[in-house]
């Protein structure tokens, strides 16, 4: 009797496993391919590339008082700190989606793309962007 009732749980068991193995294996578990629509696992690779960050894409500038960047058309430019000023009328602040005018104060954090080449934005004290694409420091 012992010998029949060990035979039986063995069985449910594997029956278990079999199910479950087969259940998982249906759903497509051990079928998709990471990082694909059906797997969208985000890794900091995918980002950068995603955002135009890989090498080279974006570096820091360091501005003091008194410098002015400028960039072509498509430039884009984050402030991370200090005190900057739109410099010409051809730069979309596109966080809140509008034209900033010249002399006006840039946000911090907000994303700027330059519209018309030859604008960009002037220091009013040392401050750091990042800026991606073509641009000068005068």
């Amino acid at each position: 009797m012992k010998g029949y009732k060990k035979l039986l749980w063995g069985i449910g068991a594997a029956v278990l496993l079999a199910g479950a193995f087969f259940t998982g294996h249906y759903a497509g578990a051990a079928s998709k391919t990471p990082g694909s629509t059906g797997d969208p696992l985000v890794t900091r690779s995918y980002v950068e590339k995603q955002l135009g960050l890989v090498q080279g894409g974006a570096k820091k500038v360091q501005l003091s008082k008194g410098q002015m960047l400028t960039g072509g058309a498509g430039t884009g430019i984050v402030v991370l700190g200090g005190s900057v000023t739109a410099a010409g009328n051809g730069l979309v602040d596109l966080t809140v989606g509008e034209l900033t005018e010249r002399d006006t104060s840039m946000f911090l954090y907000h994303s700027y793309i330059i519209a018309e080449e030859g604008n960009g934005c002037e220091a009013l004290s040392g401050c750091t962007l990042l800026v991606s694409g073509e641009y000068t420091v005068k």
